[in-house]
């Protein structure tokens, strides 16, 4: 019984820990830099690898896709956990790249997460994000007359350090988060707080 206990325990780790590590290694060849091999779950897609610059210690879990086609690349920090079913994309065109994303140290973000970087995206260090958290850094522009297929704009969005925010939390283009601030689970948050806010609500307030 210990005898199958030890293989059980073993089978574990080679799933868990060394093939993730091992995918990683292949995939680091690739990256524009790395500190370390970031460990990568199974069927991880990443496109443009050499726009992006990884730190220390990252995890992309099962299934995420990245497409780092944009001016300033993809940055992610030391530490930091993007978990299943990750979508970062950062252009639809290879006429029309986004800007770029900077993610900071000792960053998790949830399961799910869908960002759009048209415009440019910033998360700081230490923030917490749930499960299916939105952000889509463009707008398309309007008027009376409809909206416009062909004019974009593009603001960005910036999420302060030490931000903890909830499940299913959608940021739309132009916003700004102070940091410090909590945003609760649901809230669809279409325009800027200052740091310590604690925001809920749809629109969030």
């Amino acid at each position: 019984m210990r005898h199958m206990l030890k293989l059980v325990t073993l089978e574990w780790y080679a799933k868990r820990a060394f093939i993730p590590i091992l995918r990683g290694i292949v995939q680091n060849l690739l990256f524009k830099s790395s500190a370390t091999p970031p460990l990568i779950g199974k069927h991880v897609r990443l496109i443009y690898r050499k726009k992006i610059s990884l730190g220390k210690l990252v995890y992309f879990g099962d299934y995420c896709f990245i497409n780092a086609y944009s001016e300033k690349g993809i940055t992610i920090g030391n530490r930091v956990t993007i978990r299943e079913f990750g979508y970062i994309q950062c252009s639809s065109s290879p006429r029309n790249p986004g800007k770029g994303l900077e993610i900071g140290n000792n960053v998790y973000i949830g399961p799910r997460s869908n960002l759009g970087v048209g415009g440019e995206i910033t998360i700081g260090n230490e923030c917490l994000i749930g499960a299916d958290f939105t952000v889509v850094s463009e707008n398309h522009e309007f008027s009376d007359s409809g909206v416009s297929s062909t004019q974009v704009v593009r603001k960005g969005i910036s999420i302060g350090q030490r931000c903890w925010i909830g499940h299913r939390v959608t940021i739309l283009d132009g916003v700004t988060i102070g940091d410090n601030s909590i945003i609760g689970a649901g809230s669809v948050v279409t325009k800027s707080f200052p740091a310590g806010s604690r925001i809920v609500g749809v629109p969030a307030k």
